[in-house]
């Protein structure tokens, strides 16, 4: 046999090798989450999705967002009461930074 030959069916057999390799890691992968989300179907068959808004205009549910802007929450770090549609960034900022006083 010569090398060329020899060299070729190594390579064909290795390609093949990873082909088979990734290809039961895939099956694998895929009937795993099948029998998950036929265990969670079964659990909870009512379940909907929550909704994805790209443009961030609705909320989880669907429905338009409200500004709510007479609710105020009192941030227990800083002890300020905050409006409740700034809340999520003052909290953010307010614990990277530490109480002021």
């Amino acid at each position: 046999m010569p090398e060329n030959e020899f060299q070729v069916t190594i390579d064909s057999i290795s390609e093949q090798i990873v082909r088979n390799l990734l290809h039961s890691i895939i099956q694998d992968i895929v009937s795993r989450e099948t029998v998950r989300q036929r265990q969670l179907h079964d659990r909870y068959p009512d379940f909907k999705p929550y909704y994805y808004d790209p443009d961030g205009i609705l909320d989880i549910n669907g429905l338009p967002k409200q500004q709510e802007s007479s609710q105020y929450f009192l941030c227990q770090n800083c002890k300020r009461e905050i409006s409740a549609n700034r809340f999520a960034a003052h909290l953010q900022r307010c614990l990277n930074r530490g109480p002021r006083r």
